[in-house]
Order: structure tokens, then C-alpha cells, then sequence
């Protein structure tokens, strides 16, 4: 298949201004000629016929008709014009058409022709006319001499002026050098200027010819539709210029928007409030239809004023979900951690006794540990598998710890609803008793309690410690991402805490006081 004929912008713009210059002088200048040699030879008439008749009204000229044809005055009166009136031609006929005298010396109209003088000669009247005299084109300008007799006026003759074409053609094709010398610098200035144009359309498109610009838009616009992240573009008066499908979806936004005002499409005010600032923001979160986005916003300025912005959207649900798959591989590993030390401590112990062959007492040993691990399931009363697998790592990890991990008697729960999930009460519990444990650990007499009841709409958890308590200046942050006490790169736990709570339309309570531990109250709602 062959490859399309690419011609550059700047040979187009050449061309087609060439062309139309040369259509527009060309047209013009045929106009002008046109008006022009019309004009020179209704001039050329008048003049023709206005000669005829002054030199048939001369005084001589009347005289020598008067004397029947008296030729002396006649060639006298020629002679007379001969070079007055160059560059035109006189004859003096007489009625019958004979030529009584001319200025034509050089004989180039060898024969007048009489024919055409009969209205001149019947009806007195003076005419001109464009006709051919010896195989030229000429203007010929007949006027009757009329002799006065006294009692009566008889027409003699007449008198033939005859200008050649030629002559008008002449100064014609002078003018037409003189227009085409004016047409040439036009064009020339005009091909000048299309240059510069071409070189300014081609420096404000970045050197690129229009169909690598087709191209770049094509393949913008795939890429834009094809991207998962929701793309919005707005001007600088709010109006939408871009949304892609992923944006649309997001948004809940059907059909085509571009060029609607973004106040009239968007429901969400955070997000329209977010693209009229005049500053970049990054990884901010809004709710939108039940939705958590993240939006990033990037201000498009030019010679320091905004003319538009860019902003970007995710769903957070994607992020939660990857960050509820992380929680939950690093708690399990946690938990099988602790319980494979654990477990390999008691391992060791079993070995002591059986090496110092005291089987009785390694029976009682395993007996126990298997009946306190049984215990502590069934004291909890508690049904519900998820919570039981969570408590029963943290068990571990607290005896690893060797912080004391009392999970209240009087706790009962039966099956929790679907609406939380273990990905949620891995977040919530997870990040609650690990500050727990962190917050006794310097301890001397270290406790950390949980508690849980469902009794009646909500299930409620109690994470109880007996730590330093947290300060009535540092509780107002606590739940801020990125806030720690711990040091760099920590204070992420709580903030997740705050979101899965929310998410659940759940709520926090702090119970707690400097030097005398803390309570964190979680009440989730069962519908």
C-alpha cells in the first residue's frame, strides 16, 4: 500500500497564497485593462470626431468647397495638419468620394472607404466609428462640410479622421508592463509574508506538520480513554474541555460534557472547589456517592496567569483493597511469628523434661497447654471465627512479649454481619492492641484488656492498657496521617482506624488521662 503524499504546511501556505495572489492580481489587473482600454478609446473618439468636425467648420476649408472644389486651399489646409494632428490621419472628400487632399504621405491607407459617409453626407450628422481601413483597425470620424450659400446651406463633402488602433494598443500594452512590474512586487511581498506565517504557525504548533498533529491527538485520545484514572481538563472559565470514561464512571456522569460549565456537571463541591484553585494538590481525598477518591490537581499557568487545570482521580476502593491485602499479610505474619516462637519455646521445655525423664510431668505440660488453648476459645464466647483468629495471634504475640493479655469473661458476641469484613477488624483491632502493647511496654506491671459485647444494635470493642495515657495536647492529632510521638515514617495506624470506623459509619470514643492508661471504645453498627 502506498504511503499517503505528506506535504508540509509551509509549501500549502506558499502555495495557496501564490495562487491567490496570482488569481486576485490577475483578475484585477484584467479588470483594469479592460476599464482602461475602454476608456482610452471612448477618448480616442471624441477626440477623432471632435478634429473631424473643428476642421470642417475652418473658414479655408468652406472657402475651397464654396468654390467648387477649389483643391489649392484644400492641400493647404492639409499640409497645414499634417504634424498639428499626429498621430492622426485626415482625408477631405468630397460628395461623390473622391479625396481632395490628405495628410497620408506614407499611403498606408491607400483607399478610403466612402460607404460608411452616408449619414454624414444625407443627415448632416457627425459619427465616429471602429471599423478597418486597409487591413488596419481604426477609429473612423466622419463630419459633413456644410457650405453656406447664403440663401441656403448644401453639404459639399466631408471630412475623414482616422486614428489606428494600433496606437491605443500600444499605450495599452505599456500599462499592462507598468501593472504587471506592481503585481510582481505584490506577489513577491506576499510570498515573503506567507513565509513568516508559515514559520509562525509551525513555531506556535512545535514544529509539527498537521498530520503529526492529527496523529498526537488520536493517540491522546486512546491513551486518555484507555487510562484507568480518572482524567478531567478545565479552562480558565470552569468550562470542561476533557473528561475521559474513567472520570465519567467515577463520577457518575453520563454522556458528553465537553464544553459544559463543571459546576452544572459535577455534583461533588470539594472536587469543583479542588479545580478553581490556583494551587497544585496532591493526594487529596473527597466522598463522593459513597465513594472515597484521591484527587491530584495540576494548575496550568502561562506567562504567570492560569489559563486551565488538570486534575486526576482515583478510587480509593482499589487502594483500600490493596492496603487491607498488606495489613492482613503482615498480621498473619505477625501472628505466625509469634506463635512459631511461642510454640517452639514450649517445644523446648517438653525436651527439658523429656531429657531429665520426667515423662509424667511433659504429659501434664502438653495437657495443659491444650486445654488453656481450648479454654481460651471457649471463655471468650465468642462465635465468630474472624474475631477468634485475631485474638488468638495476639494472644500469642503478647506472650512473646510477656505483656499480659486478658480478654474479659464477661465479653459474648455472637456471628458478626458481612458488613464487616476481616480485612476491616484487622485494621481496626490490629492497629488498637499493637499501641496497646507499645503503650505498656515500659511498664512495670504491664495489662492490656479487650472486651467485646453485641448486645443490642451495635458490636462494641474495648481495648483497655494500663500505659503513660496520651496528653490532652497530642489527643486532638492522633487520628492526622502521619502524626507520631514514635518517630519518622509512623503515624499511619490510627488514621486507617479512623477510616475503617468511618467507612463501617461506626464511631471512636478515647477515654483517657495522663499516667493512668487509655480506652479506646469502638461501637460498630450491626445493619
Amino acid at each position: 500500500m502506498k504511503k499517503p503524499l505528506r506535504i508540509s504546511l509551509k509549501t500549502k501556505i506558499l502555495s495557496l497564497v501564490i495562487l491567490l495572489i496570482i488569481g486576485v492580481v490577475g483578475a484585477f489587473s484584467a479588470q483594469l485593462i479592460h476599464l482602461k482600454l475602454n476608456d482610452d478609446i471612448a477618448q480616442a473618439k471624441q477626440l477623432t470626431l471632435q478634429n473631424a468636425k473643428t476642421l470642417s467648420y475652418m473658414p479655408l476649408l468652406q472657402e475651397s468647397y464654396r468654390e467648387d472644389g477649389d483643391s489649392s486651399g484644400i492641400i493647404s489646409l492639409a499640409d497645414d495638419m499634417r504634424y498639428k494632428l499626429k498621430p492622426m490621419t485626415v482625408f477631405f472628400l468630397n460628395r461623390e468620394g473622391l479625396i481632395y487632399a490628405s495628410t497620408d504621405d506614407s499611403k498606408l491607407y491607400e483607399n478610403v472607404q466612402v460607404n460608411d459617409s452616408g449619414k454624414a453626407l444625407t443627415y448632416g450628422s457627425s459619427y465616429v466609428q471602429q471599423t478597418e481601413e486597409s487591413g488596419k483597425q481604426v477609429l473612423k470620424a466622419i463630419a459633413p462640410v456644410v457650405v453656406d450659400y447664403g440663401d441656403f446651406k448644401k453639404i459639399e463633402g466631408t471630412v475623414v479622421v482616422l486614428y489606428s488602433m494600433d496606437l491605443i494598443y500600444t499605450e495599452i500594452w505599456g500599462d499592462i508592463e507598468k501593472i504587471f512590474m506592481s503585481s510582481s512586487i505584490i506577489l513577491l511581498v506576499a510570498v515573503i509574508a506567507s513565509y513568516f506565517l508559515a514559520n509562525s504557525i509551525r513555531k506556535d504548533t512545535l514544529n509539527l506538520e498537521p498530520y503529526e498533529i492529527a496523529s498526537l491527538y488520536r493517540e491522546r485520545n486512546a491513551i486518555l480513554q484507555s487510562a484507568k484514572e480518572g482524567i478531567i481538563a478545565v479552562d480558565a472559565n470552569g468550562i470542561i474541555t476533557m473528561m475521559n470514561a474513567s472520570a465519567s464512571q467515577m463520577l457518575g456522569i453520563e454522556g458528553k460534557v465537553e464544553g459544559q460549565k463543571m459546576s452544572e456537571v459535577i455534583e461533588s463541591r470539594e472536587l469543583v472547589k479542588m479545580l478553581e484553585s490556583h494551587e497544585k494538590q496532591d493526594n487529596m481525598e473527597i466522598h463522593d456517592n459513597e465513594k472515597m477518591m484521591i484527587i491530584n490537581t495540576q494548575p496550568i499557568i502561562e506567562n504567570g496567569k492560569k489559563i486551565g487545570v488538570v486534575g486526576t482521580v482515583r478510587d480509593r476502593t482499589e487502594v483500600k483493597q490493596m492496603i487491607d491485602a498488606l495489613s492482613e499479610v503482615k498480621q498473619y505474619s505477625d501472628d505466625l511469628r509469634a506463635q512459631a516462637h511461642e510454640f517452639s519455646n514450649k517445644l523446648y521445655a517438653i525436651l527439658g523434661l523429656l531429657q531429665l525423664g520426667k515423662k509424667t510431668e511433659a504429659i501434664e505440660f502438653i495437657k495443659n497447654e491444650t486445654q488453656t488453648q481450648v479454654m481460651e476459645a471457649e471463655l471468650l464466647h465468642i462465635k465468630d471465627e474472624k474475631l477468634q483468629a485475631i485474638l488468638l495471634g495476639k494472644l500469642a504475640q503478647a506472650s512473646e512479649k510477656k505483656i499480659p493479655f486478658i480478654l474479659d469473661p464477661e465479653s459474648s458476641l455472637e456471628k458478626l454481619p458481612e458488613t464487616i469484613s476481616l480485612s476491616s477488624l484487622i485494621i481496626i483491632l490490629g492497629n488498637l492492641i499493637n499501641n496497646a502493647f507499645d503503650a505498656v511496654k515500659n511498664q512495670e506491671e504491664k495489662m492490656v484488656r479487650f472486651f467485646v459485647t453485641d448486645i443490642g444494635n451495635e458490636v462494641i470493642f474495648e481495648i483497655i492498657d494500663n500505659g503513660t495515657g496520651i496528653a490532652d495536647e497530642v489527643q486532638k492529632s492522633i487520628f492526622t496521617k502521619g502524626f507520631s510521638t514514635k518517630g519518622k515514617n509512623r503515624g499511619y495506624g490510627l488514621s486507617h482506624v479512623k477510616e475503617e470506623v468511618a467507612a463501617l459509619d461506626g464511631t471512636i470514643e478515647i477515654s483517657t488521662k495522663k499516667g493512668n492508661g487509655t480506652v479506646f471504645t469502638i461501637y460498630l453498627p450491626k445493619g
